[in-house]
Parts: structure tokens; C-alpha cells; sequence
């Protein structure tokens, strides 16, 4: 979920696509007050073995969940249902993981919206299901009647798979949601990855259903610095990357754990419907795997951590500038992680009831302290 979209980003739509006019070799001066590094390797590496990485994994996860719908559609049974909600719970993990870098076609193309708003508009999707009109892609357009969490409302209870079989109406209202969920997540692959690097899979797909690829942003972000990239310089593309960290981390401690949690001080019924992810209480996995998509943007990888840093990851820039910030930082991420692992009971609409909660206020407070660290990383420009 994001509830602020980096609207700059929009800006960015004509120089994309006037780019393909430039010549994209012809360098352009860093700005005076850049960061004084060589960032080449550093930008490859994080768009391949962090967004790629992690673009391909929920592409791969849509489809899974898209086979297991159709499973499901053959036989209504109760072990085809929970597989349905484990392949939904596992696209959540690289979906989350991804949040640290909403920009470039997450916000020009408005996938982020369209694959995860929250809070739903409960009555529209109730409506839908108890009319008589053909449910499908046009019908659940909007973007708070479709995605993640349209897919959890129609397929768990208090936490759990559902244990009555869905009607024939949630059964169609469930394909056309998730056929939707899986093409937004191929197009934000695609765009990242350009229609020339698309698999035969993603292009049938689009074939079929006459969607358009836009852009190769990946080639954007790599070629930072280059006459013809959005980025004019290096330092403009490091810049977005901690920006994206920034923008995740806060959104985790002052909207998603704050919101609900302050709300539930004077309404607690209110700040329930705020938790997302409450329908299958996945709510503290989903801000846990916000953090590690910050852990995994600083350290250049996927799964890194300190210990087994990218040589070249943003964390390794900030250690040749400045190795207390670098520390600073590390120490901040695991303090979150850790936070929010602790935040009890659980599930989090259980730990937002009853006034203050010690664990809740710890993991806001060490949201904080993180983003407060990344943004020192931009004390290190010249």
C-alpha cells in the first residue's frame, strides 16, 4: 500500500519516452554538488539483483496464484482453497519487498494503487457480488474494488482460509480479480525490463489481452548521468533510491503502525478496518518485508544483510564516505526488523486494542530513527 505516490515521477513520462530520440552514450556532467562517486556498479547492481530480482519473484508468484485460482475454479474443495491463500501470502513477500522502490512504472503507470489499495471500498465489492452483470476486468476498474486485497476479502476469514466453499459469484469475482492482480504485476515487470526482455509467458499474455509496454526503465536508471536518461546525473538516481527508502519507512511507522494504532485509542472498531491485511492477518509480515526491501535496496541484494554486502551497494559507497554513518544505518535496519517483530500480541488488530502498547511504540520509534539515518546519507554530497 502506498498512500502517497511520488508524484514527481509523472514528470518523468515525456523525457522517458523522448529519450529513445538521444543518443544514450553521449555523457552529461554530474551537478556540482553530486556525491563525488562512481556509481555505475552500484546502479546495475541494485536494479538487477534488487528490483529484477525481486520483480521476477512476483511475476513468478502472480502466475502461480493464477494457476491455483484456476485449480481452485475446477474443484471447489478445501485444500485447493488454502492453496489459493498460501500462493496469495507468498506474492505478498517480494510485493512488499518491492515497496522500497515505488517509482519509475510503479507510479507513472499507477500500478501501485491498482495492485494494492487500502482500505477497500467493502460496499462497492458487495454490490458486485450481489448483482446479476458479468464480473470481470471492466466491472472491478476501480482500484479499491480489485488487487491483493480484494483477493483476501473473497478468500479468508479471522486470519484463516475460508471454510465454506466460494459461491459462483465470489468464484468469478476471485478469476477476474486475480487475472487483473497478474497482468498489473506482468506490466510492472515488463516496464522495468523493456518489451524487447519480456518472456514468451508475459508477452502472450499481453498479446492477447492488447496491453502496450512503455518503457524499459531499467535502461533509464542504469544509464543515470547519460544524455537521454531521465537521471542527469548518478547522484540524482542514488537519490531516488534512499528517497524510496524514506518514503516506505515513514509510510510503515506514521500510516500503517501509527494510523491504526493511534485511531484504535478513541475507536477501536474504526482502527481495525485501518489494519491492512486484517482480513488474513497478515499485516505484520507486510510491514516487516517493508523494512527488508530498504535492507535489501542498501546492501544490493537480495537477502543481504551486513555481513554479506554487495561490494557494490549503497552501503559500501557510505562506508568509503563515512563509516559511522554507514554503521548508523545498518544498526537502524535491524533495529526495525526486529521491532516489528516484536510488536505483541498478534495478530497487530489484536496489539492496537486496550490504549498504549510499549512493543507498537518501539517499532514507530525505530521507524523513525531509520528514516532519520537515510537521510543522512545525502549529508555526503559535496
Amino acid at each position: 500500500m502506498k498512500v502517497n505516490i511520488l508524484f514527481g515521477m509523472l514528470a518523468l513520462c515525456a523525457s522517458v519516452i523522448m529519450s529513445s530520440c538521444d543518443d544514450k552514450n553521449e555523457p552529461v556532467p554530474d551537478d556540482e554538488e553530486g556525491y563525488g562517486y562512481e556509481f555505475g556498479n552500484v546502479i546495475g547492481t541494485y536494479v538487477d539483483d534488487v528490483i529484477l530480482d525481486t520483480y521476477i519473484d512476483m511475476k513468478d508468484a502472480a502466475t502461480a496464484l493464477y494457476e491455483s485460482v484456476e485449480t481452485y475454479a475446477g474443484s471447489r474443495s478445501q485444500e485447493n482453497l488454502n492453496d489459493v491463500c498460501a500462493k496469495w501470502r507468498a506474492m505478498r513477500i517480494p510485493w512488499e519487498q518491492s515497496e522500497g522502490f515505488l517509482f519509475g512504472p510503479a507510479a507513472l503507470l499507477s500500478l501501485d494503487p491498482s495492485l494494492d489499495s487500502w482500505p477497500l471500498d467493502k460496499g462497492s465489492i458487495d454490490r458486485v457480488l450481489g448483482g446479476s452483470d458479468a464480473i470481470d476486468a471492466d466491472r472491478i476498474a476501480s482500484s479499491n474494488i480489485h488487487g491483493f486485497h480484494a483477493i483476501e476479502y473473497l478468500i479468508f476469514d479471522g486470519g484463516n482460509p475460508k471454510t465454506t466453499a466460494l459461491s459462483d459469484r465470489q468464484l468469478s469475482y476471485l478469476q477476474a480479480a486475480t487475472e487483473y492482480l497478474r497482468n498489473d504485476t506482468y506490466l510492472l515487470y515488463a516496464n522495468w525490463i523493456g518489451a524487447d526482455n519480456m518472456n514468451d509467458e508475459v508477452a502472450a499474455v499481453f498479446e492477447e489481452a492488447e496491453i502496450e509496454v512503455q518503457f524499459n526503465f531499467s535502461e533509464q536508471f542504469k544509464n543515470a548521468g547519460k544524455s537521454g536518461s531521465t537521471f542527469l546525473s548518478q547522484s540524482d538516481a542514488i537519490d531516488q533510491i534512499i528517497d524510496g527508502c524514506v518514503d516506505i519507512i515513514t509510510e510503515v511507522g506514521a500510516q500503517k503502525i501509527g494510523g491504526p494504532y493511534n485511531t484504535a485509542k478513541v475507536n477501536y472498531e474504526q482502527a481495525v478496518l485501518e489494519v491492512e491485511s486484517w482480513y488474513s492477518f497478515n499485516s505484520l509480515d507486510d510491514y516487516r518485508n517493508n523494512v527488508v526491501s530498504i535492507r535489501n535496496s542498501y546492501f544490493g541484494g537480495r537477502d543481504k544483510t551486513a555481513a554479506n554486502a554487495s561490494a557494490n551497494s549503497i552501503s559500501a559507497f557510505v562506508k568509503s564516505k563515512d563509516a559511522a554513518i554507514d554503521q548508523e544505518v545498518t544498526n537502524a535496519i535491524e533495529t526495525a526488523v526486529n521491532a516489528i517483530d516484536g510488536v505483541t500480541p498478534k495478530p497487530f488488530r489484536n496489539a492496537i486494542q486496550g490504549g498504549s502498547n510499549a512493543s507498537i511504540e518501539r517499532a514507530m520509534n525505530a521507524c523513525g530513527d531509520l528514516e532519520r539515518s537515510l537521510e543522512k546519507i545525502k549529508t555526503l554530497r559535496n
